[in-house]
């Protein structure tokens, strides 16, 4: 299995896109609206993209599918790719986020189902063999979002406040632990101090991610408490 982050900025950044995943070159993990500047950096294009997940609707993880939508059905000869859902965003993407930029009935686009075929999914699905377990997060209050406990060996936080018995829970048994990541209190993401209460076993496992573009400034604090920093269009392979 192989992850490449084709971009690992928070929603603010400017130079390194947005945190969106790209999994076994097909699967990808959120789609910010500048998904595909970070495809097209590394000779992608969504025409490649088979399966996507969506994590919340935050337009930094939905705000391409909008894209990916019109490219699949003008430029794609009309490929739908699978779009996985969490269950409680389900009706909610199309109607609150989506509707707007895509509904074209003169071409064919009445509903979501038109662009993708929507897969809502509820504790667990299974895309080619992986394994895929959503985790709920409180990122937002009364907003939904998850991240993924991926085949038991990875977990990825998605966006969310610290959550230091989640961490435990899912990061104990994991070789490997994304986490999202800022370097002030306070706010809807975890912060850097935060992080650093965590046992040094978790810390030495985690590789932080969804980043701000000044995050260069704060590495070498991060390596001083164990914490990897994720590299954008590097890929990390897992036997």
């Amino acid at each position: 299995m192989n992850f490449e982050f084709i971009g690992i900025g928070s929603f603010f950044a400017k130079n390194n896109f947005h945190n969106n995943v790209l999994i076994n070159k097909n699967i990808l993990i959120d789609c910010g609206f500048m998904a595909g500047h970070g495809l097209h950096a590394s000779g992608r294009n969504f025409g490649q993209i088979e399966h996507i997940f969506i994590t919340h609707t935050h337009a930094d993880h939905i705000g391409g599918l909008e894209e990916c939508a019109f490219f699949n059905k003008f430029v794609n000869g009309g490929a739908k790719p699978n779009l996985y859902v969490p269950m409680p965003l389900a009706d909610k993407l199309w109607a609150y986020s989506l509707r707007g930029g895509l509904e074209d009935i003169e071409t064919g686009g009445a509903t979501l189902a038109d662009y993708y075929n929507l897969i809502p999914v509820k504790d667990e699905f299974e895309i080619e063999d992986i394994r895929f377990e959503v985790v709920p997060t409180n990122h937002v209050p009364n907003r939904y979002c998850c991240g993924l406990n991926i085949n038991k060996r990875i977990f990825f936080s998605g966006d969310t406040q610290f959550d230091d018995d989640m961490i435990k829970k899912y990061g104990t048994d994991a070789e490997c632990i994304y986490h999202d990541a800022q370097f002030f209190k306070g706010g809807i993401h975890a912060s850097l101090e935060e992080l650093s209460t965590l046992p040094q076993t978790l810390r030495h496992k985690t590789t932080l991610m969804h980043l701000p573009d000044n995050y260069v400034d704060h590495i070498d604090a991060a390596k001083e408490q164990g914490f990897q920093i994720v590299e954008q269009h590097t890929p990390y392979t897992f036997k």
